[in-house]
């Protein structure tokens, strides 16, 4: 069994064949880590010259899911061991990280991604700019930055700011975790094809009479996925978002997580489905809530590049802050549940600090 973190291999016979990457950390979950993301940005910008290939696939080794997110744990465990240098691998990783997104959002050639199981954080930052996004049955998709005192980076004040009213903002808030008839919902997927039929369906995708035209390959993709979309049928669960469209709606409008916490609220005693991102905002770290709900109002407008700048400043503030160190303790590393934010109110967190966390490092 091959122990690589990243497995490639090209696949399809003939002058133009496909490139596969698998992540391959099955034990954590494929938490990405910065050795990944160096291999998978050497393989990308090798493939992408190629031309001897045609298209890419992303996907992941394992049953549980595609990738539970970046491992932010090791990053802590760096700045916890002290020193000079705590901070180095946790800048690297950052900013390494948003090139590899920014790289898929813009690779040029079809870029397909087989998602499944968990998918969250990182892994939503690899799949959401790849240009065709196949899912697969008991998929669980979320962005839950805010159990562990972080902003949703890898790109969200992008592809956030693009889902269905409310949407993008509550994921971001509460952590809300969705299934995917949510996910192709919200337009965050684009197909659905079920896991055992994945082989099948990309020995047909091998078989495509590709050619260097990249739009006439991205048409033949299309064409593909379309086909073997089952999104359609009976079998696959009900989308919650778009039963509660326009309370989401409501909810994430809100002016502030204050009183987006008060409406969740009020809607659980109503409706228990509402119960667990009321409980996720109001346990989450006070100050990630209020510079995630800031995040996500600047972006609305702002190109990809401009939003990924934007995560560097932000993602190297908080490394240096004190909620994401104890949140990523709490719940990943010492595991007791319980993290100790620096702040226990938005009331108590100073407008300053939040503005802060807008300005780069001198």
């Amino acid at each position: 069994m091959d122990t690589a973190p990243v497995l490639f291999d090209k696949i399809g016979q003939g002058t133009m064949r496909i490139g596969r990457a698998r992540l391959n950390r099955v034990k954590q979950l494929n938490g990405i880590n910065l050795e990944m993301v160096r291999l998978l940005s050497q393989q990308l910008r090798q493939w992408r010259s190629d031309t001897s290939i045609a298209a890419v696939i992303l996907q992941a080794e394992g049953d549980k899911g595609f990738s539970a997110g970046g491992d932010v744990a090791e990053v802590i465990r760096q700045v916890r061991a002290g020193g000079n240098e705590r901070y180095a691998y946790g800048d690297a990783f950052f900013e390494e990280e948003y090139i590899l997104d920014r790289m898929i959002h813009r690779y040029g050639k079809p870029f397909i991604v087989f998602s499944h199981g968990i998918n969250m954080g990182g892994g939503m930052g690899l799949s959401a700019g790849a240009s065709h996004r196949i899912i697969a049955q008991a998929s669980k998709v979320a962005m839950p930055e805010i159990h562990i005192g972080l902003f949703p980076d890898v790109g969200g004040g992008f592809f956030l700011n693009r889902l269905p009213p409310g949407v993008g903002m509550i994921m971001a808030l509460t952590g809300l975790t969705i299934n995917e008839s949510d996910a192709i919902y919200a337009g965050m997927f684009d197909a659905f094809v079920a896991k055992e039929n994945w082989d099948a369906t990309i020995d047909h995708l091998t078989q495509l009479k590709f050619t260097q035209d990249w739009q006439h390959n991205h048409q033949l993709v299309s064409e593909w996925m379309l086909q073997h979309d089952a999104s359609l049928d009976d079998s696959m669960a009900s989308s919650m978002l778009s039963h509660y469209a326009m309370a989401l709606r409501w909810i994430g409008n809100q002016t502030s997580p204050q009183s987006m916490l008060e409406q969740l609220q009020r809607a659980a005693q109503d409706d228990p489905w509402f119960e667990a991102p009321a409980k996720s905002l109001e346990k989450g770290s006070p100050t990630a809530a209020l510079v995630s709900h800031r995040y996500l109002r600047a972006c609305f407008h702002c190109s990809l590049e401009e939003v990924l700048s934007l995560d560097l400043v932000l993602a190297r503030r908080f490394l240096r802050a004190e909620d994401f160190p104890e949140g990523v303790r709490a719940l990943l590393i010492d595991k007791d549940r319980k993290p100790a934010w620096q702040h226990r109110s938005f009331e108590e967190v100073p407008n300053e600090e939040v503005a802060a966390h807008f300005a780069d490092l001198a």
